[in-house]
């Protein structure tokens, strides 16, 4: 079947990148710590034709975000973006999860929806190739942060890798099919102790994948984003030490 894309404006490479370092909109929260729109001083990329980056990010990339627990994360490049059409945000929860465990949940959503982005619940990330809506589309950008099996301490410290390595392995698999020829799978993930025995790069590597590059994360970088433990409850996790790890095809030769 032939995948489909969403509408892009010409090529961005003919785009000519300034920078402008006062006055700009950028993405900050408010007292509820929901993302909003607000005048900073800080430097920002911008670009002609009013293309707008965060961080690794364009309003230009077609984007699909999965596991975004209260969606604050892609609320925060809505923000920035300012029109989210261009976004897809997804997430394995379903409606009234949301709304019984994550008190922001509810007003990100409403956030992304006025700006244009499409919402969705109940999307598994390891059998996303084959859902009736998102499979026969490709991205620019596939984004899964800090990807998590679940809590398994009844387990051996092997069998919870097992686990954990196998959700981001079907992960890849699934985003593989629905990366653009240039495309870029972004994973987030904590590099100390347990998680750095997950051997993400050896995982992509086995799914015909190759490591970009992986760059440290900086939670600052998203104004608004905050990591979910998951599963139930509304605290954050501690994220560092944490890089995103930037995977495409390999290149044939």
């Amino acid at each position: 079947m032939t995948k489909k894309a969403f509408p892009f404006a010409e090529d961005e490479s003919k785009k000519k990148i300034v920078e402008k370092p006062k006055e700009k909109k950028e993405a900050t929260i408010n007292n509820n710590n929901i993302v909003k729109s607000s005048t900073s001083s800080s430097r920002v990329v911008a670009a002609v034709d009013d293309v707008r980056w965060i961080k690794h990010y364009s309003s230009r990339h077609r984007v699909l975000v999965v596991g975004d627990g209260d969606f604050s994360f892609s609320a925060s490049l809505a923000v920035a973006f300012r029109s989210a059409s261009n976004m897809t945000a997804t997430s394995l929860d379903s409606k009234n999860f949301l709304k019984k465990n994550y008190w922001n949940a509810k007003l990100n959503i409403e956030e992304l929806r006025s700006r244009g982005c499409m919402v969705m619940h109940g999307v598994d990330a390891t059998e996303m190739a084959n859902h009736r809506l998102l499979g026969h589309l490709n991205f620019d950008r596939i984004v899964y942060n800090f990807p998590y099996a679940g809590f398994f301490d009844h387990l051996s410290r092997k069998s919870q890798l097992r686990r954990h390595r196998r959700l981001v392995s079907l992960f890849l698999k699934n985003a593989k099919q629905m990366i653009s020829e240039d495309g870029e799978i972004h994973i987030s993930h904590k590099t100390n102790g347990f998680h750095e025995e997950w051997k993400l790069v050896s995982i992509a590597s086995s799914r015909g994948l190759r490591l970009i590059e992986a760059v440290d994360f900086d939670l600052g970088d998203y104004p608004g984003y905050n990591t979910k433990y998951g599963f139930g409850g509304d605290d954050n996790f501690n994220c560092y030490p944490s890089s995103t790890y930037k995977f495409g095809l390999k290149i044939l030769n």
